[in-house]
């Protein structure tokens, strides 16, 4: 064969196997970045800080539930039973509101169906900036609309062997598709895991001083104006179960050791967010940090934030039903109830028989 022959050989033959390849991520779209889920192959939905913006764009949903891991939990089955529904869930692993305020938008966008979003907002990132990222590195090629840059999906090897072959391999196998509901904080669950990994930070009595209380509710005012309020009034038309999640007495605790300023300062933050949420009509909000039997039992939680699969199913019943809603006729007394609780907690009891 002359030299001319094999190059042309050589060249059709490196083509046909990049399109072999490029196709057939194309076709199994491990991240749904072309396509909905194939009926019959089975994908995993483990890895969120890839599949959520396909799923945002792709899958068959009116409603959904997001935020940060505090929504890990939430089984997207009962809140289709409950709010009669169907629900996606898209989680976001140490994100502050940015990602999330902006893929509620990708969503809404991307599916005029949308009319529900149960949105977990955070209540520890009230002091972080308003456009701050969990991660330093987005891959981009899955989140923007530039067409050329979905190489970097087609022909990107970690993919190929992390997510399309083991896929691939499943479905032979037999496996089932990963639900949403699939995976859960429970099994991590109870009072020793929580102290064991809770670092108690040292004693201060640290004064809420009035320059940095002024910046730390500039910081928490524009982080809501830009990522949570905007979202909100932007689409009347979507309803928005809004929640702060009820981290553990452990996370009381860790304010309270920097001193009862410190941590009057963040519910006196709280105060202010609750009254900007419940500006909106099509704002429902809900606060469980009243609930003190829930807050004190460690059982209840993996760590000093996350709680157990059951409380997130037992979030989904409160809401749906209406309790522990915040009102203009309730949040004051609510507010009243948490400042006395958790500014005389004896939070050196939690840890006596440790």
């Amino acid at each position: 064969m002359s030299r001319k022959k094999w190059a042309v050989s050589f060249v059709v033959l490196y083509m046909a196997v990049m399109l072999v390849i490029g196709g057939l991520v194309i076709l199994i779209d491990p991240y749904f970045h072309f396509h909905a889920p194939i009926e019959g192959l089975s994908y995993c939905l483990e890895d969120v800080f890839y599949i959520n913006d396909g799923v945002s764009k792709h899958f068959q949903y009116n409603a959904m539930i997001t935020g940060t891991s505090m929504t890990r939990d939430f089984k997207t089955q009962e809140a289709d039973e409950l709010f009669d529904r169907e629900f996606v869930r898209l989680t976001y692993h140490g994100e502050g509101y940015k990602r999330i305020g902006e893929s509620i938008r990708t969503a809404i966008q991307a599916n005029e169906d949308l009319n529900l979003v149960i949105w977990g907002v955070d209540t520890m990132w009230f002091v972080a900036d308003k456009d701050c990222e969990g991660y330093e590195e987005y891959p981009e090629y899955l989140l923007d609309d530039i067409w050329w840059n979905d190489t970097s999906y087609l022909y990107n090897k970690e993919i190929w062997w992390k997510d399309v072959l083991p896929e691939i391999v499943r479905t032979v196998q037999g496996q089932p598709a990963d639900r949403f509901d699939d995976y859960t904080w429970e099994a991590s669950a109870g009072r020793e895991a929580v102290i064991e990994n809770y670092e108690r930070p040292p004693r201060e009595e640290k004064a809420a001083g009035q320059e940095e209380t002024d910046n730390l509710f500039e910081m928490m005012e524009s982080s809501l104006d830009q990522n949570v309020l905007s979202v909100i009034e932007d689409n009347p038309e979507v309803e928005f179960y809004i929640f702060f999640p009820p981290y553990s007495i452990c996370w009381w605790d860790s304010l309270d050791r920097n001193g009862k300023d410190v941590l009057m300062r963040r519910i006196d933050m709280e105060e202010a967010a609750i009254k900007k949420l419940l500006l909106y009509d099509n704002v429902r909000l809900f606060s469980f940090f009243n609930n003190h039997e829930l807050i004190c039992d460690l059982d209840n939680y993996a760590d000093e934030a996350h709680y157990a699969g059951r409380i997130s199913s037992q979030i989904l019943v409160w809401m749906k039903a209406g309790e522990y809603e915040l009102t203009e006729d309730n949040y004051r007394s609510y507010l009243k109830d948490i400042r006395e609780f958790y500014g005389n907690y004896d939070y050196d009891g939690v840890f006596a028989d440790n």
